[in-house]
């Protein structure tokens, strides 16, 4: 039997995001902020976000841990979060186009939590978490800080991309459209392809195309810089 903590009226089980995905213009006229936790054994968090900002960082203990801030003019967002399988699903929906509906998540996972991100235009901060990362970013940014974790496969379309590891990746692949894609890596050697289209590639770690950890960063209009940390 799964085991559920309600706060905030909210039903704690699991965390699907997925919102009309459409650009928020000014300020919001309503604000409103629940929390949550869950308490359910998963393995991966699966977030679909539209226009909301996400913030997710490790926790000492077992349980994640939530906080949405739902912004509105007209129709408040409706927000859901489940357990599916051995997964966190979290979406919202916004009932009426074009309202500056979104949902802001600030989330505490477990050690080792992998992630599933996607958002159309909000962006995504990662702090120090060690499990794997699968994102997926429209026009929202996406930055990464204290990564300890061994793999991380990111996809934007126009948004940057910072990560920064805090211990070397087994393997790292990251493809922007128009943005700019950093990313930054303890002492190598990495075997590295670093490809910019239209922009500068610069890759300033060692480069060894024998090596077992990999490294790909692609981008299309954007420039791409492969640093030392």
């Amino acid at each position: 039997m799964k085991t559920m903590v309600l706060a905030g009226g909210l039903l704690a089980s699991a965390v699907l995001l997925t919102g009309c995905g459409l650009p928020n213009f000014g300020k919001a006229a309503n604000q409103e902020t629940a929390d949550y936790t869950v308490t359910d054994k998963v393995v991966k968090l699966r977030l679909a976000g539209g226009s909301g900002n996400a913030e997710i960082r490790e926790g000492t203990g077992g349980a994640i841990k939530v906080v949405e801030t739902l912004k509105w003019n007209s129709d408040k967002p409706k927000t859901e979060h489940k357990v599916e399988g051995d997964a966190l699903v979290m979406r919202y929906d916004c009932p009426a186009a074009m309202d500056n509906c979104s949902v802001d998540y600030k989330i505490e996972v477990p050690k080792g939590l992998q992630l599933d991100l996607e958002t159309g235009s909000g962006d995504i901060a990662l702090k120090g978490v060690t499990g794997p990362i699968v994102a997926s970013v429209g026009s929202g940014d996406l930055v990464g800080t204290g990564l300890l974790g061994k793999t991380v496969s990111v996809k934007t379309g126009s948004g940057d991309t910072k990560l920064t590891y805090a211990a070397a990746p087994d393997q790292v692949d990251l493809v922007t459209g128009s943005g700019n894609s950093v990313l930054e890596l303890p002492a190598g050697p990495y075997a590295i392809q670093a490809v910019a289209d239209s922009g500068d590639a610069t890759v300033s770690v060692k480069n060894d195309p024998s090596a077992t950890r990999k490294v790909s960063v692609k981008a299309g209009s954007g420039d791409v810089s492969v640093l030392p940390v």
